[in-house]
């Protein structure tokens, strides 16, 4: 499915009529989304949960759903075509991330490495 032309009042109706992949019965990030961006709450019942985020980019890439993921996880499958952005909204919804280390690690040259490679790719995360 093609980026969204019409309204978000068009989306959300058009969306009734999709089923909605989520990791939790609560719907948490797609009511977030719902009520953040559209300002409206979602209505609606998962058709399939699964246990965590790559599951739902799995299901959603193998056809069962839509559902909202942040870019980080499924910009690759944006890039190959592999899925579709439905809607890109002029302010997301903030998602925010704390980077923690454990005290003492700074001299450990793989942790550093590793910090300084997400931040360096969180710059990308922000849409």
């Amino acid at each position: 499915m093609a980026a969204h032309a019409g309204t978000d009042d068009d989306l959300c109706a058009a969306l009734r009529q999709v089923p909605l992949v989520t990791y939790a019965e609560d719907l948490l990030i797609l009511r977030r989304y719902w009520r953040t961006v559209f300002g409206k709450q979602l209505a609606t019942r998962a058709a399939v949960t699964v246990p965590n985020l790559y599951a739902v980019l799995s299901a959603v890439n193998a056809g069962a759903g839509a559902s909202v993921l942040p870019r980080s996880l499924c910009q690759e499958h944006l890039d190959s075509g592999r899925l579709s952005l439905l809607h890109d909204p002029a302010e997301p919804p903030l998602n925010t991330l704390f980077l923690v280390q454990r005290p003492g690690s700074e001299t450990n040259p793989d942790v550093l490495r590793v910090r300084d490679l997400l931040r360096t790719a969180a710059h990308d995360w922000q849409g």
